[in-house]
């Protein structure tokens, strides 16, 4: 009788993307968090499904291919705020 046993340090990881990854486009875009990661609408390919926020405020959701998309830290470093918008409406 045949048997195998899977270990998990064994598997190879299939995706450089974890759910909870923040992700922006490499074309551009807002930073995004990663949702989901697998098949998506019957694809066997990988795919990320990604949240954010518009410029509204509104939560948007889409699903990208794998090259589509690139890291970003966690963390957003002080100077790249946009304090204006928020500037603006406090003053008016």
């Amino acid at each position: 009788m045949l048997t195998a046993s899977l270990k998990p340090f064994d598997t190879p990881q299939t995706s450089r993307f974890n759910v909870g990854d923040v992700v922006t486009l490499k074309a551009g875009g807002p930073r995004m968090t990663v949702t989901y990661i697998g098949p998506v609408g019957g694809s066997a390919d990988e795919r990320l499904v990604c949240q954010w926020f518009d410029e509204h405020g509104e939560l948007r959701q889409d699903i990208f291919d794998l090259h589509e998309v690139r890291c970003e830290p966690r963390s957003i470093p002080a100077g790249s705020v946009q304090l204006h918008k928020f500037i603006r409406v406090a003053l008016t």
